[in-house]
């Protein structure tokens, strides 16, 4: 016979139902034929089975899923014996060379599947397995590495997001409380407390001149404090109308003739815009915003 074909391996995936399997290779004996299979990275050796018809016939079907590899594997022998002026048959020398091709596709096969260097690489093949194998170990080693930080790092920023989440807590209750505890009575304040809030709000001696403009001027005040007129004249009639454009608090001063105003004080917070309307017959010393001590 011939070898037309190169081919001396084939892979079939198993049914758990077909037992019958084509052989798309030429062998010269049964015995030349292995059959192995692999199922879950598990490889085993099948043996219940025979040739019929060019086919491998199973006793049991192969599982599904699992891989089975039909190889012809022959020995690598010569067994027949040439004498001088023997009658030399043509399909003995053709079996053997047939056997001969055969055992070549067999060695090409295996080395196709080995590893190899490039033809320029003077690499020793004693030194090539070892080095692969540290370079594979090297790598599992970095990506356990890798795996453990990566982890460490997930542990922190869940600490992290837990941390914040506290934070946000802390800070909601925090304020429920301070809404509370806390009110504009500031009743909750100790003696020593409401004395240091009361002392804060009162007039420093800190204090800017200012100059009054036409009556129904806005002024803006710099910080918490006091506008103040300091001594009008006497007059026959005189009024000062202070009106807190911000809040809508307003408070009104009125002499009449012989009587005089002195250190009228108007309280504003800071930013608050007040506007003053007056009507002053006489003098008038004075006209400053003074800081609350709170302020200074």
């Amino acid at each position: 016979m011939t070898v037309s074909s190169q081919t001396n391996k084939v892979i079939y995936i198993g049914n758990g139902v077909a037992k019958e399997f084509a052989i798309p290779f030429s062998f010269l004996e049964k015995e030349h034929i292995k059959v192995r299979q692999k199922k879950n990275d598990i490889q085993t050796e099948r043996t219940d089975w025979t040739v019929k018809s060019g086919n491998l016939v199973f006793a049991i079907a192969p599982e599904s899923g699992a891989e089975i590899a039909i190889v012809r594997e022959v020995p690598l022998t010569q067994e027949t014996d040439y004498r001088d002026n023997e009658i030399l048959h043509a399909e003995t020398l053709e079996r053997n060379f047939d056997k001969l091709t055969m055992q070549v596709q067999q060695l090409a096969e295996k080395s196709a599947r080995a590893v190899t260097v490039d033809i320029f690489d003077d690499t020793q093949a004693d030194s090539l397995i070892p080095s692969i194998r540290k370079a594979v170990s090297d790598c599992q080693t970095a990506v356990e590495k890798t795996t453990a930080n990566a982890q460490t790092a997930t542990v922190h920023a869940d600490a992290a997001a837990a941390s914040a989440t506290n934070a946000a807590a802390s800070e909601t209750n925090t304020a429920a409380m301070l809404g509370t505890k806390a009110n504009v009575g500031l009743d909750n304040l100790t003696a020593a407390g409401k004395s240091k809030i009361a002392y804060e709000n009162t007039p420093s001696s800190v204090y800017i001149d200012l100059t009054l403009g036409a009556s129904g001027q806005t002024y803006t005040a710099p910080a918490t404090g006091w506008f103040v007129f300091d001594k009008v004249g006497s007059a026959t009639q005189q009024y000062v109308v202070f009106t807190n454009i911000t809040t809508g608090f307003a408070k009104t001063r009125v002499a009449v003739q012989n009587t005089e105003v002195v250190c009228d004080f108007f309280p504003v917070g800071k930013g608050e815009v007040v506007k003053i309307d007056w009507s002053i017959a006489g003098h008038l010393n004075a006209f400053r915003f003074y800081y609350a001590k709170g302020e200074v």
